[in-house]
């Protein structure tokens, strides 16, 4: 005969009622948590602390360290990693990353612009000719000028 766990509180659970269901020939509870969903779980998970919550404790968790990780790797409001690399994205209709193709107005020549975002404003380099020249001469300056300086960058 196992425990009554009824009325206890178990991290964010609360026992409710013991059901009817059996896991491995363990008794299952029934519980509420705090934030309002109701679970079931087996005693032994509760009583040794393995289950506290819903589910409702680890998305909390995870997004206060997904947070303070993401922060972390800020240098004076930009997230440093976001520009690693030069591989373009997937979908890049250029091969470059940051530069994209457009037509001029008047004469509706192909054109290339780099273009960079740094701490949601977006800045911009037009006219080139070539992808390339648009990345090399637009886009690297752009991070040049845009992206904060660090150690690590200026030994690059």
């Amino acid at each position: 005969m196992s425990k009554d766990l009824t009325g206890k509180r178990f991290g964010r659970l609360t026992v409710i009622e013991k059901t009817d269901i059996k896991k491995q020939g363990r008794t299952v509870w029934s519980c509420k948590c705090k934030c309002g969903n109701e679970i079931n779980v087996v005693s032994t998970y509760l009583t040794t602390g393995e289950t506290k919550s819903c589910g409702c404790l680890k998305e909390e968790q995870n997004e206060v360290n997904l947070r303070e990780e993401y922060e972390s790797k800020r240098i004076d409001g930009v997230v440093k990693p976001l520009f690693k690399g030069v591989e373009p994205r997937k979908d890049s209709s250029t091969g470059y990353r940051g530069v994209s193709k457009y037509y001029t107005r008047k004469s509706k020549e192909l054109r290339y612009r780099a273009w960079i975002t740094v701490n949601s404003k977006r800045y911009y380099k037009s006219g080139f000719e070539t992808a390339e020249d648009a990345y090399y001469n637009g886009r690297l300056k752009l991070e040049e000028l845009y992206l904060p300086k660090t150690e690590e960058r200026d030994n690059e």
